[in-house]
């Protein structure tokens, strides 16, 4: 039965897609909600791994070390054909010896060459990950990567070339419309996805799942300011539940809400606690929807 929704819901995502392009001019633009945020997924579940196809729109980012290794450090998100939405000190403020190889995407599990699950007798196995080389990078320009507070962690990666949109591969909605931008969000739920710290291990192999609670601002920059940091308006604030095995998501990864049945990207991990035990510290995130103009100048 989850084979067939997934399937139907892919198949009537294509078809919004193949219309969105046609015709379309060469300069890339944010689809519209119905060409985005399709989960493919029946429903949201707490502190889980999410199963392959799921949240379409993660990307990890590859990097080189001097002495040749290749690791995965920060995630970002897919949000337009071209463009992939990551926190600015994931592409400026690495170290000096570190290069930037490119953007994979498609990846579940890390740890695997080829994404594959069992579902009942049935054996699911995803496409291949698509390995796809940076144009450029555009670090907002109020960025300041020795600021403790982060303000403005966002950034835009250029992919050297267009993303061809399937079932495994596919954008996130961004906060477009006016409403949409000024939700008051405090006390509602966020989903965060990506590879995420955990209690047993530094980073998990495999995308993980967590339910957060957006925190009001005061409160948030309450806290902060007793460590010595001063948050804006333009961050947001997550809190997660005691019990929670999932410390937080890798720099860069997106924090979502569902409106509509459409998921929307509002935050950009930024930065949180350092200890997976330090309840009452809310995760940071950039807040999308201020910069959503930001992110539509850059597009070309």
């Amino acid at each position: 039965m989850f084979q067939i929704y997934r399937l139907l819901v892919t198949f009537v995502f294509l078809v919004f897609i193949s219309l969105h392009c046609n015709g379309q001019s060469s300069k890339s633009t944010l689809p519209s909600r119905y060409q985005c945020g399709n989960a493919n997924s029946p429903k949201i579940l707490n502190g889980r791994e999410v199963g392959i196809g799921e949240m379409a729109w993660t990307a990890v980012i590859q990097y080189r070390k001097p002495n040749g290794q290749q690791s995965f450090n920060c995630a970002g998100s897919l949000i337009s054909e071209r463009y992939v939405l990551t926190a600015a000190h994931c592409v400026s403020g690495i170290p000096k010896d570190w290069q930037i190889v490119g953007v994979r995407l498609g990846e579940h599990d890390l740890g695997s060459d080829q994404d594959c699950e069992e579902e009942g007798p049935f054996k699911l196995c995803a496409d291949p990950q698509q390995d796809i080389q940076i144009e450029k990078t555009i670090v907002h320009e109020d960025f300041n990567a020795t600021q403790k507070s982060h303000w403005n962690d966002i950034a835009l990666i250029r992919l050297e070339r267009n993303v061809i949109f399937s079932e495994y591969i596919n954008p996130i909605c961004l906060p477009i419309k006016a409403e949409d931008r000024q939700r008051n969000n405090t006390g509602q739920r966020a989903v965060e996805v990506g590879w995420s710290r955990t209690v047993e291990s530094r980073m998990s192999n495999k995308r993980q799942l967590s339910t957060l609670t957006i925190q009001d601002q005061q409160s948030c920059k309450d806290i902060y300011k007793n460590k010595g940091v001063i948050l804006s308006d333009t961050q947001l604030c997550g809190s997660r539940r005691k019990d929670d095995l999932i410390c937080h998501a890798i720099a860069g990864s997106p924090l979502m809400q569902t409106v509509g049945g459409t998921h929307f990207q509002y935050g950009i991990s930024s930065f949180g606690p350092t200890q997976c035990d330090a309840s009452g510290i809310p995760d940071v995130f950039t807040n999308v929807a201020k910069f959503v103009d930001w992110i539509e100048s850059k597009f070309e």
